[in-house]
């Protein structure tokens, strides 16, 4: 592949990447979360708080933990590629 083609195919990853997180909610629970991965909540809360930053990439309203939509992205690869 040469380089302009390179570039196109950068292009369209970028622009799947963009529409799929216009389809994710800009947060999730961690039992939403919990249905997508088939991972338990506990599992899930154990994750989130020994590997992100409170208040910048969760929070926690109500006595539930909410993820930022970038970070469901990240859990989601973890947990696909552990499979």
């Amino acid at each position: 592949m040469d380089t302009l083609e390179n570039k196109k195919l950068l292009l369209r990853i970028l622009k799947e990447i963009n529409t799929l997180k216009i389809l994710l909610p800009v947060e999730l629970s961690l039992s939403e979360l919990s249905n997508l991965t088939g991972k338990s909540p506990n599992t899930l809360r154990k994750y989130v708080i020994s590997n992100f930053e409170p208040e910048e990439e969760y929070k926690k309203k109500g006595g539930k933990i909410y993820v930022k939509q970038d970070i469901v992205l990240r859990i989601r690869n973890y947990y696909a590629k552990k499979r």
